[in-house]
């Protein structure tokens, strides 16, 4: 690397200051750049290609300016070799600037900051995972006013997670140019068959997709179109579990006063010694819980309420013959006619336990579903399992049954859509061989 300097005398200003200009040459190429630098001819060595320096001026200055831009380009160049590389011109006038910018810092300056890595994107599940955290959970319910329950924030993370799952087996990357026909029908595989979830959770998680894309669409991602005539639901219809009139009446005539109930109480929960100061839960207790908790059943399944709601509900929310509860899961206002038939009888039940407790309908008690298995046994019912969730489906289930309009039983059930309240629906099959040899019977005499 040869390194020269030329005091451009020829182009002077008015105050007859020169530029002093500086000349690389290396490997054949020769570069020409400005120091940047200023002085007078007088003040100029020709013969050194440097200034006559004085103490105290600012010549001495323009020579380590000088200094360090040949330094800068002699160091670029010797690396460049070592290296096994060759600068052109626009990449040694880079280098020489950036090394001269270092010199010229000198050596107590602060080491430069780097520059922030460039942010890795992210995949299309993981991305979901992020809209999940950040979007979805920090919603707030249009009809509580309260976060969004944990249960959904769950249901749109497992969603999530088997979207993740799709993508590490689907063969190329997903991206959102991706959720097509092919998509639907790959997912829809993958759900159903390696995952083994059901037709239901499908098409939960094709409305989560749908979400989830249309917020991308807002963030501007490339999505897919024409993602949402691709992304429909399959057709299906499971009829859920529930109780028939003649499992419902068992429940309810279960005689805990009877000595068969009693002997069973006493082999299942026998008297214990107490524990320390602790006093252990009674045979009586015992018994008493069995049948508050064979009570807050029928109170679900003949009024519909979710077990929470049932477990809270107040004297002050009963209004002759009807309640109105307000459901803590929806925030909808529920009308529930106290009206007793051979089946469904809640007047009766709520007189059975008044002013019991001054706070509640029927008292509470501490972890019931430990005794709902219990009250199945003494029922004798075995064709399904009894929860207190099946009590709200056996409620829109028989009503229906009883001839009630659907538009009637969904004001008590809370549902807004009929869609929703389908999947309440379940089927009593001696009541629908009933109906058909009715309909059989009245065809028969017609040809006749």
């Amino acid at each position: 690397m040869e390194v020269s300097r030329q005091l451009l005398t020829e182009r002077a200003g008015k105050k007859g200051l020169a530029r002093i200009q500086l000349t690389f040459c290396w490997a054949g190429q020769r570069l020409r750049l400005s120091s940047g630098q200023k002085v007078q001819p007088k003040d100029w060595d020709e013969k050194h290609e440097r200034t006559k320096a004085k103490p105290n001026t600012y010549l001495d200055d323009v020579n380590t300016v000088l200094k360090n831009y040949a330094d800068a380009a002699t160091a670029a160049e010797h690396e460049a070799v070592m290296a096994g590389q060759q600068l052109d011109k626009a990449a040694m006038k880079a280098e020489i600037e950036r090394r001269y910018q270092v010199l010229a810092a000198g050596p107590d300056a602060p080491l430069p900051i780097p520059e922030p890595p460039a942010p890795v994107p992210r995949t299309v599940p993981q991305e979901m995972a992020h809209w999940v955290e950040t979007v979805v959970a920090a919603r707030i319910s249009r009809r509580t006013g309260q976060p969004i329950a944990k249960k959904v924030v769950q249901n749109h993370r497992r969603a999530a997670a088997d979207l993740a799952s799709f993508a590490e087996a689907w063969p190329t990357a997903l991206t959102y140019a991706s959720f097509d026909l092919r998509f639907s029908e790959a997912f829809r595989n993958h759900l159903l068959g390696k995952l083994e979830r059901g037709p239901g959770t499908y098409n939960h998680y094709l409305a989560l997709l749908r979400a989830f894309l249309t917020w991308a669409v807002y963030e501007g991602h490339p999505v897919y179109r024409r993602f949402r005539d691709e992304l429909k639901p399959v057709e299906h219809h499971t009829f859920v579990d529930s109780l028939t009139e003649d499992e419902v009446r068992a429940i309810a005539d279960i005689d805990f006063d009877s000595p068969a109930v009693w002997a069973y109480v006493h082999e299942h929960f026998p008297e214990q010694p107490t524990a320390g100061i602790r006093r252990m839960i009674t045979t009586e207790e015992h018994h008493r819980r069995l049948r508050i908790t064979r009570d807050k059943f029928l109170l679900c399944t003949y009024t519909a309420l979710r077990i929470g709601d049932a477990d809270t509900l107040r004297p002050a929310q009963l209004h002759g013959d009807v309640a109105r509860v307000k459901a803590s899961k929806t925030g909808i206002t529920c009308i529930i006619p106290l009206v007793d038939d051979d089946v469904f009888q809640p007047a009766a039940l709520l007189r059975a336990y008044a002013g019991v407790d001054p706070k509640f309908c029927l008292p509470r008690i501490n972890y019931p579903y430990l005794y709902l298995p219990h009250v199945q046994a003494l029922s004798g019912i075995e064709r399904v399992r009894i929860r207190y969730h099946l009590g709200r489906k056996t409620f829109a289930t028989l009503k229906i049954a009883q001839g009630v309009p659907r538009s009637q039983v969904m004001m008590t059930t809370g549902h807004q859509t009929e869609s929703s309240f389908n999947l309440y629906l379940g089927i009593d099959e001696a009541e629908l061989l009933t109906w058909y040899r009715k309909t059989a019977r009245r065809n028969a005499k017609r040809v006749a």
